[in-house]
């Protein structure tokens, strides 16, 4: 059987194929680590792979909306309806299911939104996160009220490796917002950058945590309000190396980067950091809490907040693999396992959107829906897929 594998602290961890069936977690010796952007293999044409699709015994996988290109993070509004943000075309669409026939009727409803990539709602606002600000817009009536208006600035420079900027409700309150590298490696002209930030009620962001490569998606935890966050790694550093990271966010600590990598190992032989002062020690930068394979691309990562799963899954934290185009990793949704409050390997929960080196999708975000089943939203091809366990629903809880 072939394994994608996890590494913590003295101990290392095996997870099952990414083509098996199977559920299990196994022991083996060493890691290798990652991250790109773009696909591997060939490219599937757009047709949802039901039939290859793979989820736990109990558990059903279909399709809730589809043409969907670009669909990123989503969020449920306050009457319970879907919605999702098309990067790429740089628009919210709602995605209401009126006919109750397990498929949506898509509506854009909100347009003009650079790159927008991720949504919060808060305090009566619908909040979306674009490349160079937060926007929001007054929710009325299960739709926007007016246009969008700024609410903070966000970096904006180009060129920049990563445009996207992940939102989300912190449980005091307060929206977060996480803002990737503008390169590679390099160090930073806009202190904001690598950074997770913290708003304030008239839109000033102040830094959480920095030290971050790109943490694309983050939450808490809905018991102990730890908050958790993915991180990809830097590339160029081959196949192997540097891992993707699952850490634990506190406030006012370093993650890092670009000085440190992977386990606080230096980032060394890296020209752009030749004459550069690091803002850290080795000491002081906080290693990841798991180390995961090289370009498995973490995209969103939340916590399953519905109870139509079994109760083994309640509170569970599920992350979107979107692969890269170095290794064939990634490519699916998998569940992280969590010993002792701590994440110790990953668990594949649906699988099956890359087979015999070919792409058939790519998952991005993840929302629990207000049905009680798991949203999972495909970028590459467009679908927006609805997973749920048996054929009882549950409403989302409060």
């Amino acid at each position: 059987m072939k394994t994608i594998e996890a590494t913590l602290t003295g101990v290392s961890v095996a997870l099952i194929s990414l083509q098996a069936a199977a559920y299990r977690v196994v022991a083996v010796d060493r890691i290798g680590a990652g991250h790109a952007q773009s696909p591997a293999g060939p490219q599937a044409p757009a047709v949802a792979p039901i039939g290859n699709l793979k989820v736990p015994a109990g558990f059903t996988v279909s399709v809730f909306a589809s043409d969907l290109a670009g669909a990123r993070m989503m969020a449920v509004s306050p009457e319970g309806v879907l919605l999702v943000a098309r990067r790429p075309r740089h628009e919210v669409v709602a995605l209401p299911d009126a006919d109750k026939d397990g498929r949506a009727e898509p509506e854009v409803i909100l347009t003009g939104l650079t790159n927008a990539h991720s949504l919060a709602f808060k305090d009566g606002f619908l909040y979306i996160a674009t490349t160079p600000a937060v926007m929001r817009v007054r929710w009325s009536n299960g739709k926007p009220a007016g246009q969008p208006e700024k609410f903070a600035d966000l970096p904006s420079s180009t060129p920049s490796v990563h445009v996207s900027r992940t939102i989300n409700v912190g449980p005091d309150g307060k929206l977060y917002v996480s803002i990737g590298s503008s390169c590679n490696v390099c160090v930073e002209g806009d202190p904001r950058r690598t950074t997770i930030q913290v708003i304030d009620a008239d839109g000033t962001t102040h830094p959480y945590a920095r030290g971050l490569h790109n943490a694309i998606g983050f939450d808490w935890d809905p018991e102990t309000h730890l908050m958790w966050a993915d991180e990809t790694g830097q590339d160029n550093l081959g196949d192997d190396f540097p891992p993707d990271e699952i850490d634990l966010i506190e406030a006012g600590r370093h993650y890092g980067f670009p000085f440190f990598i992977g386990r606080n190992r230096p980032n060394e032989g890296q020209p752009e950091l030749k004459d550069a002062a690091a803002d850290v020690t080795a000491d002081n930068a906080v290693p990841p809490a798991l180390e995961l394979p090289a370009h498995i691309t973490g995209m969103d990562l939340r916590f399953y907040r519905g109870t139509q799963f079994p109760p083994s899954y309640r509170n569970a934290l599920f992350m979107a693999l979107h692969g890269s185009a170095r290794k064939n990793n990634g490519y699916s949704v998998v569940r992280v396992i969590m010993k002792n409050g701590r994440p110790s390997g990953l668990e594949d929960f649906a699988t099956g959107w890359l087979k015999d080196g070919v792409v058939s999708g790519r998952p991005a975000g993840l929302a629990t829906g207000a049905d009680g089943a798991l949203y999972v939203s495909d970028d590459n091809k467009g679908f927006i897929y609805r997973i749920a366990y048996g054929g009882a629903g549950a409403r989302i809880k409060p």
